[in-house]
This record gives C-alpha cells, sequence and structure tokens, in this order.
C-alpha cells in the first residue's frame, strides 16, 4: 500500500482529481478515479500502474517544493 502517497497528498491539500488531470496533460497518463484509487491502494499492480506511481512521486515532490 502507498500510505506515504496518501498523507502527503493530505498534507498538500491535493485530491486525486488534480493528480489525475496533471497526469494526463504533464506525462500523457490517461487515468480513470476507480483506476487511480486501485493503484494508491496498492490493488491495481499492473506495469502502468508503476509509471502513474513514479509520476505522482515526481509530481508531488515539485509541489512540495
Amino acid at each position: 500500500m502507498n500510505e506515504h502517497i496518501r498523507q502527503k497528498m493530505k498534507r498538500l491539500g491535493v485530491t486525486q482529481v488534480e493528480l489525475i488531470k496533471k497526469l494526463h496533460s504533464d506525462y500523457g497518463i490517461t487515468v480513470q478515479p476507480p483506476e487511480m484509487s486501485q493503484i494508491i491502494s496498492g490493488v491495481n499492480t499492473y506495469p502502468k500502474a508503476q509509471r502513474v506511481l513514479d509520476a505522482v512521486e515526481t509530481i508531488l515532490a515539485e509541489m512540495d517544493n
């Protein structure tokens, strides 16, 4: 489970919808809300999930700075 991502999102005040939009606009990755939830919770572990998690980590790190 990627609880650290949820914690960072909460601390920064970032929603999953905001991340989904950023993933699409900046990385060309299309993710639907249920899929995003499954990826963050660790249910979805397909290769796309790892790309999404890597991009989300980058996005959150940029927002944190």
